[in-house]
């Protein structure tokens, strides 16, 4: 069922909207893939509110719907558990339009599937706008992860890694780290400007950029209408990259003339920055579609990469490089902030399962490193079994190899970015080459 593609006007509003992509990303759409689609609408702002604060926010609002509801949230029909999250987020995080306006508005959606449907929208609704319930919490000192799981609306069984891991209020931080909207990065594109003409072009066209800590080649945007449709963006002056991403590229010390091969490349921006430098790149991906943009977006920044389908558990050719870059699949838990959804995909067999992957294509990428050369591993994961474990586990397999510098662990609720790990190992005995 589409909330958008029904004929009444209500139904294309940005709520209707809302609902729509929410009931996509339950199907398994990313929210952002969809909501940039949207992003040159009049209301794409606040679409955009809607739907990632509902994905954030969903585990709390779930347990303040439950208070209202006869049977639980998860036992109703996609649209309109979604329906329901989506007007629960306005009237609890929003100001800008009345609670009313809310109720009445879903309600008016609601009647798509007939009167008991909007009777009980409606009574729910009013009574979260209302408070006419006490909702009970789960008591911090006897359920503590139940607690912090509700509170900062986040699955149970993160949390409980996260204590044993971090403590209660490392945790805590954490969680307010990842419920907290970051701006939009971009990197410049040296190739075609710098990041102070570029920051200047930007201004001109009416869209504000502040620096980027730490990163002098990025900048940050809070908000970005418009900015896909600047002359700057055409031309390929920049491309986004979020801080950890780009922190963590910094292991690549590429320079002219170099070799590169990167495998897990899509959408390209560390095969971009290398490419950048004068490397030569050779960069491949196992998915065809997210190959077709990578290429897209190449050529947009005029970039020269050879682009190729393939498994990089399988890499089909024999050639041996300067610098090979494993930017390896993993389950994005250190992405909660610009990705909400993935905390209520993820499970716990995920993260064996990615990190079983990730040795696969680590051990198949050390066969192209040449005598001398880097192996560059990165994720975008907080998760100890995705990220040193696996070098430690291939350094244990492959004694050729040895860690070049320290491991680095970017960490959202300390570095104020998205968690990212990276580690750079050359191929040699350990002694000087």
């Amino acid at each position: 069922m589409s909330w958008v593609t029904s004929s009444p006007p209500l139904h294309r509003t940005a709520r209707g909207r809302a609902i729509d992509i929410l009931d996509r990303v339950d199907a398994g759409a990313y929210a952002n893939t969809l909501l940039d689609k949207e992003r040159d609408s009049a209301d794409a702002r606040l679409l955009r509110e809607i739907v990632l604060g509902t994905l954030t926010w969903r585990g709390r609002i779930d347990h303040i719907l439950n208070a209202y509801l006869k049977q639980p949230i998860r036992t109703l029909k996609r649209p309109y558990a979604n329906l329901l999250r989506s007007a629960a987020y306005q009237i609890l995080h929003l100001d800008r339009v009345p609670s009313y306006a809310v109720v009445s508005e879903s309600v008016n959606l609601a009647r798509r599937g007939g009167k008991g449907l909007s009777s009980m929208v409606n009574a729910v609704l009013r009574g979260v706008s209302e408070s006419r319930r006490q909702v009970q919490w789960p008591d911090p000192l006897s359920q503590p992860v139940d607690h912090l799981s509700t509170e900062y609306s986040h699955p149970a069984w993160l949390i409980e890694r996260w204590v044993k891991r971090f403590g209660t209020e490392r945790t805590r931080a954490l969680c307010e780290a990842g419920n907290t909207r970051p701006p939009l990065t971009i990197r410049t594109n040296l190739l075609r400007t710098t990041a102070k003409d570029l920051a200047r072009t930007l201004e001109e066209s009416g869209i504000s950029t502040t620096g980027t800590p730490g990163l002098a080649d990025s900048l940050n945007i809070a908000v970005a209408k418009g900015l896909f449709a600047t002359a700057a963006h055409r031309e390929g002056w920049f491309s986004v990259q979020g801080p950890g991403a780009a922190r963590v590229s910094g292991l690549l010390e590429a320079s002219t003339g170099d070799k590169i091969l990167d495998v897990c490349a899509a959408p390209g921006g560390k095969a971009a920055v290398a490419a950048s430098k004068g490397a030569a790149v050779i960069a491949s991906d196992l998915s065809p579609s997210r190959i077709v943009r990578f290429k897209e977006n190449a050529n947009r920044l005029r970039m020269d990469i050879d682009i190729v389908v393939a498994d990089a558990r399988a890499i089909p050719f024999s050639a041996k490089f300067d610098h090979v870059l494993v930017d390896a699949p993993c389950t994005g838990l250190g992405t909660l902030s610009r990705h909400p959804e993935i905390r209520w995909r993820r499970q716990p067999s995920d993260i064996h399962r990615m990190a079983s992957r990730q040795l696969e294509i680590l051990l198949s990428a050390a066969g192209h490193v040449r005598s001398g050369g880097y192996l560059v591993y990165t994720t975008c994961t907080t998760e100890p079994q995705e990220n040193e474990e696996v070098i430690e586990e291939f350094l244990r397999t492959e004694s050729g190899f040895f860690r070049d510098c320290d491991d680095l662990y970017i960490l959202p609720d300390i570095d104020g970015t998205d968690g990212a790990y990276g580690a750079r190992l050359r191929k040699g005995d350990g002694k000087a080459l």
